[in-house]
């Protein structure tokens, strides 16, 4: 015969309890040491199943991009990111024409052309005599919203200057 408490449901014995406190234990248990062993990888255990892997990769740990500074005769700085500069179908290109003409390449000056013309009305009117290439990156946190503070940037590496002898007046109209 089954013992029954007030309400109707069927009370438990003292092994039944028992048996039900050692299962919450080691329930505790597993997530303490899952929590240990994977605390810090936030994408985890998802990033290493299959199915997931190749579709989610895990988030990066840190990021960077390329920026500009047109520094004007008067001082004045107007700093430009890609998307600032190029469309969001060639930004991935804009970045690799910012790259190219900040680095040390034999097509160099073919870059820097290309730069030159896509900022030749902003040169002219703002009377810039030089424009700097900047790399900024950030650490990530994946779980915080934003990941980044994108104001800050954890490091800002200056790749190089285009000096502009005649200010914006050399690049023409064409």
């Amino acid at each position: 015969m089954s013992s029954r408490r007030s309400g109707g449901t069927p009370a438990l014995s003292d092994a039944d309890t028992r048996l039900l406190r050692r299962f919450e234990w080691l329930l505790a248990l597993i997530v303490v040491v899952l929590v240990a062993a994977h605390g810090r990888d936030y994408a985890w255990p998802f990033n290493v199943w299959p199915m997931y892997a190749r579709s989610f990769p895990p988030p990066p740990r840190q990021v960077s991009e390329m920026e500009l500074h047109l520094v004007s005769r008067d001082g004045e700085v107007v700093r430009l990111l890609p998307p600032n500069v190029f469309t969001h179908v060639e930004i991935e290109l804009g970045r690799r024409v910012v790259a190219g003409a900040f680095g040390e390449q034999p097509n160099r000056d073919r870059y820097r052309a290309v730069l030159l013309r896509r900022l030749g009305p902003l040169l002219r009117e703002r009377d810039v005599v030089q424009i700097q290439g900047w790399r900024l990156s950030w650490t990530t946190e994946p779980a915080a919203v934003p990941p980044f503070d994108l104001a800050r940037p954890d490091e800002a590496k200056l790749l190089g200057r285009i000096r502009l002898p005649s200010a914006a007046a050399s690049l023409g109209s064409g």
